[in-house]
């Protein structure tokens, strides 16, 4: 298959590394830069990694907190307004009607999955379709890692893992079958080992970081032989994201940002009162 190449983007682009403590443009600014410089064909790829900003946003409208918008998204309040009326025009990927309908159907609204987790789940079924065998790897290598910590935190708390799971796949049966420490996945998913480890260290952030620190791995892993490709454009937005994440935890506003981790973390799980969210009896 012809692929193209971006020698000139690529090349002009300051290296980023994890640990930075200073980057020099922002993410909307790069996004802008993305879709000036990437083909058509190629920036729909580069939209499958900024539709969880959009994922968000969507939750933000339908609980009609609009001044909660994120400017990551490519969709307003405005465009949800009409494509969730008379007069849509089908803008959005068809997983966000499928979801609205969901969510409004009297009749599912007391279903046991969360509404994120939902959203979630039709996310990845939509972008796990992909024909781009990067961000195929990307997606499944991050939706396992998402459903080994659910599963742990569900054994840790003496939670139902099936409410909790996102999607289905050889990792959730394991999880919901399997009752060894690392549900069996040794051999199949060998990083559950650094997953485990990662999960007995009390200090969130910090377990946060090493999971962040295995997915950009994992993205030099992926692209190690790849030269001006899409696929080095893709793994340059997703390290920029992550390594802009943690660059924004070092102001009041990253601070803030990350504790809304952990209130979404401990709403996610329900944890029993008689727990903090290191599992110590209060």
């Amino acid at each position: 298959m012809f692929s193209n190449y971006y020698h000139y983007f690529l090349a002009g682009l300051p290296e980023i590394f994890f640990d930075d403590s200073e980057i020099n443009f922002r993410m909307p600014e790069f996004k802008k830069e993305l879709e000036e410089h990437i083909k058509p064909q190629d920036y729909k790829l580069v939209e499958l990694l900024f539709l969880t900003y959009d994922n968000e946003n969507l939750l933000h409208y339908v609980k009609e907190e609009f001044g909660q918008f994120n400017n990551l998204g490519k969709y307003s309040a405005a465009d949800f307004e009409t494509e969730f009326s008379d007069d849509r025009k089908n803008i959005l990927p068809s997983y966000m009607y499928q979801f609205f309908d969901f969510y409004k159907d009297e009749e599912r609204q007391n279903i046991e999955k969360s509404w994120e987790n939902i959203l979630t789940e039709m996310y990845f079924d939509h972008v796990l379709k992909t024909k781009n065998s990067f961000l195929k790897q990307w997606f499944e290598f991050n939706l396992n890692i998402k459903n080994i910590i659910t599963g742990l935190n569900c054994r840790k708390f003496n939670l139902n893992p099936e409410k909790h799971l996102i999607g289905k796949n050889f990792i959730t049966d394991s999880i919901l079958k399997n009752t060894a420490k690392d549900f069996g996945l040794d051999v199949d998913f060998p990083v559950v080992i650094d997953i485990l480890n990662f999960s007995e260290k009390e200090n969130i952030l910090a377990r946060e970081r090493d999971l962040d620190l295995l997915r950009w791995k994992k993205i030099d892993e992926e692209t190690l032989f790849e030269y001006f490709t899409i696929d080095v454009v893709l793994a340059y937005t997703l390290k920029l994201d992550i390594a802009y994440r943690w660059l924004l935890l070092n102001e009041e506003e990253g601070r803030r940002f990350f504790k809304q981790i952990i209130a979404d973390l401990k709403t996610s799980f329900e944890f029993p009162k008689e727990f903090t969210i290191n599992g110590k009896n209060k």
